[in-house]
């Protein structure tokens, strides 16, 4: 592990990294036998591979300097201490091949510095200045694109799930489907915001996928029109005097679209009973899950955050205002639920607010700071720290889980088609295995609510209505045949 020591020879190594290379090494022969003992900077050699292997032009310089910005901000702020030679060497083995000034600056900076930030963990990376505003789009809940939420396996674009009423849906698309290509250019080779910036673009233009779909032996065309995609974050429906909030992520102003939702179903008749369905919600905004965890707490503390820096340590306690204090509330959650919809699950449940419902969650525990580099220049997306929930236990990898499971059948994908934090290569070390849970249920034994099928939906309502795990248990049809509604 580096660790930067107070000296002079630091000082130097400082001035030289802020000179153009030919520069610094003049500098280097004009110091002569004093500094001969000094070690190379690590960053020499990449920046010198780097000038070499790109076209001359203004755009060098200023690519050149933001591999010592970058390298130098992760190693100050990333939430564990960061071995840099390792980092260089990934950089090095992408530029390393290219031609002498055959690669386009901007580009061959944004593939080598990606590849070296994907050996820290799958969240850190740099992203350009028109991805950074795709960021900022996507977290405001309206961008031009083909509405689907997409991971990445084996360098293809997996839909994890297809948002309703979008391009993507009307298309056909499925959760598990894999595209090969955007209009005929192949995905393989790009990162996941590469793809998603191909995906995104002015409502009206025409986008072609080749999508591979398992289970189906030939890949087959799909032509779509981008839209604007609005995203409903939040959605509310009253179920048998039970007010049901479906929190699909967490938006700039989630939280005061929570507190407005339960004035507005309050207006008529208070609910006897909450259920905060977070189900797919892949997470958001920190503070907005602060804000929202915070609605449904009068005290105790809300989730702190553990990095390795001063100012990536705080932690969040609630007020003492609370919506609808008392009332019984049930989470549910899938294991597609992640990060921001995990931490608000864990401080309820710490609190013991809420049951938790459903399956263990996705696992991820970390938070990215998104840290703009100047103007044009883009932004690093950092892993800064790991939260923990008031009990201290983070979900990192091992997700939260709940205190009531509800059995999937066995060929049912876990979520996220079937993959979680914990597969995905680098993925930060988790230490907190979530207690089991008290019991297991087949939802198909949940007798169906009168406005819907939704058996997880039917087993909250069910458990609010008994009071307690083993009412609901006792009430429950029996294993093997289905409730009546």
């Amino acid at each position: 592990m580096l660790r930067q020591p107070d000296s002079p020879i630091l000082d130097i190594r400082r001035l030289l990294s802020g000179l153009p290379v030919l520069a610094a090494a003049s500098l280097f022969a004009a110091c002569g036998a004093t500094l001969a003992a000094v070690p190379e900077d690590p960053l020499v050699p990449l920046v010198s591979a780097y000038v070499r292997a790109v076209k001359p032009g203004e755009q060098v310089e200023v690519y050149r300097e933001l591999f010592g910005t970058v390298l130098a901000r992760v190693q100050r702020s990333y939430a564990q201490e960061v071995d840099l030679p390792p980092l260089i060497a990934a950089a090095l083995k992408v530029i390393e091949p290219l031609k002498p000034e055959s690669g386009e600056p901007a580009a061959v900076f944004k593939t080598a510095i990606n590849a070296a930030l994907a050996a820290l963990d799958p969240h850190t990376g740099y992203l350009d200045a028109r991805e950074q505003r795709d960021q900022r789009s996507s977290i405001s809940g309206s961008f031009g694109g083909l509405g689907m939420e997409v991971d990445m396996t084996e360098g293809l674009v997996r839909v994890v799930a297809p948002i309703e009423d979008t391009p993507a849906a009307r298309a056909g698309l499925k959760a598990g489907d894999l595209i090969v290509s955007f209009d005929n250019q192949p995905v393989l080779g790009m990162t996941l915001s590469d793809a998603i910036g191909k995906m995104r673009g002015q409502p009206g233009t025409p986008i072609t996928l080749v999508i591979r779909r398992p289970g189906r032996d030939d890949e087959f065309t799909v032509s779509l029109v981008r839209e604007t995609i609005r995203r409903q974050a939040l959605r509310w429906s009253m179920e048998e005097e039970v007010l049901v909030l479906r929190l699909a992520s967490f938006t700039s102003s989630i939280g005061a679209q929570v507190d407005k939702a339960i004035s507005d179903a309050s207006a008529t008749r208070a609910p006897r009973a909450l259920i905060l369905d977070m189900r797919g919600n892949p997470g958001g905004l920190l503070n907005q899950a602060v804000v929202t965890a915070d609605t449904f707490l009068s005290h105790g503390e809300i989730v702190s955050l553990r990095g390795r820096t001063p100012g990536n340590r705080r932690s969040w306690k609630a007020d003492a205002a609370e919506r609808l204090p008392g009332v019984p509330m049930v989470v549910l959650l899938d294991g597609a639920s992640a990060s921001a919809a995990e931490l608000v699950a864990a401080a309820l449940q710490d609190n013991g607010r809420a049951t938790v419902m459903g399956q263990r969650s996705y696992g991820k525990g970390s938070v990215q700071s998104m840290i703009s580099l100047g103007a044009e220049k883009g932004a690093l997306r950092l892993t800064t720290a790991l939260y923990h929930s008031p009990s201290g236990r983070t979900v990192q990898r091992t997700g939260v889980g709940p205190d009531i499971e509800l059995v999937l059948a066995p060929a049912a994908p876990v979520g996220r088609g079937g993959r979680r934090e914990a597969d995905r290569e680098h993925a930060l070390p988790g230490v907190d295995e979530p207690a089991p849970p008290k019991a297991r249920v087949e939802p198909s034994r949940c007798a169906a609510p009168k406005s819907g099928g939704d058996p997880a939906i039917a087993c909250a309502l069910a458990f609010l209505k008994s009071g307690a795990i083993e009412t609901f248990l006792a009430a429950l049809a029996p294993a093997g045949s289905p409730a009546q509604p």
